[in-house]
């Protein structure tokens, strides 16, 4: 491959996306935080940076996947002055529409591109290239990028020239991710606490009235209590469920569910459960029963 690509960030989701990357044969310039998780990669044939700026100046493609607003801003601040002219960058974080028609005029002025592109699928569907990816933006930059995608993801939804709608999109699919799993959790307990057998409810669910997906996903993993370090954090999730209350608020739309919703990740988070995975919250609503039945 003749692009060479920066790669920033690699948390859960970003350490398998640029492994991808490099076993499809491209030039990956590697930076984190935390320089230890550069080293793997490295052994696979990426390529380590020292500073953001370093990643950032021979790429003509900038990945960035990180876990908020106040660190894109952060980190982009580093990566403008080091772009060169006509590289792209794809923002792979959940954030605000604010902070990304911002960081497109920005970039803009910089004579690059600014993609909104991030991503649905938890850290395995990353490791098998099973992405979906949310896009939007300049349509002959997401033209130029359109290989890139396809060696990480399954499929590419266009959300149109905006650079910032697909950043909306993300917020809504996570709402509805979070209720989902909310809702889930509820029925399995429920279930639980009338003595059906949670793994043949789940299929009577699948194959009747719920076979999304999420569910498919989140049903067996809230049953067996899982909590992976390298799953959906709460806090991360509530950080997501703000944003799109805020987002809705801004609209002039409400989402009263996901009150509800934040009330018990609030919860969860306060009890020192900010890195359990969703499916955790299962735990907690257990937890919760049990003391009004006291």
């Amino acid at each position: 491959m003749s692009e060479t690509i920066a790669f920033i960030g690699l948390g859960n989701m970003g350490t398998p996306i640029a492994k991808n990357l490099i076993a499809s044969g491209y030039t990956v310039k590697l930076y984190n935080r935390s320089p230890e998780k550069v080293k793997g990669l490295v052994a696979l044939g990426g390529h380590s940076a020292s500073t953001i700026g370093e990643a950032v100046k021979s790429a003509d493609i900038v990945i960035t996947m990180l876990s908020d607003d106040h660190a894109v801003n952060a980190v982009s601040e580093e990566i403008l002055p080091a772009l060169k002219r006509g590289s792209i960058h794809l923002s792979m974080s959940t954030i605000k529409a604010d902070t990304s028609k911002q960081l497109a005029e920005k970039h803009e002025a910089r004579g690059a591109v600014y993609l909104a592109s991030p991503v649905m699928g938890r850290p395995p569907a990353a490791e098998a290239r099973q992405l979906f990816i949310l896009l939007s933006g300049d349509a002959a930059a997401k033209e130029k990028v359109k290989p890139v995608l396809s060696a990480i993801s399954q499929r590419t939804f266009d959300f149109g020239d905006a650079p910032y709608t697909s950043h909306t999109v993300k917020l809504m699919m996570n709402f509805m991710i979070f209720t989902i799993v909310e809702l889930l959790s509820e029925v399995m307990l429920m279930a639980e606490k009338s003595g059906i057998d949670k793994n043949i409810l789940l299929d009577t669910m699948l194959n009747t009235i719920y076979g999304a997906p999420v569910v498919k996903i989140y049903g067996p993993l809230i049953i067996k209590e899982e909590d992976n370090p390298n799953g959906f954090g709460t806090q991360l999730a509530n950080k997501d469920l703000r944003l799109a209350q805020e987002t809705a608020s801004e609209v002039g739309a409400q989402l009263p569910l996901a009150e509800v919703v934040r009330t018990h990740f609030e919860a969860i988070i306060a009890a020192g459960g900010g890195k359990k995975d969703l499916p955790m919250l299962v735990s907690y609503l257990r937890e919760q029963s049990e003391e009004v039945v006291k």
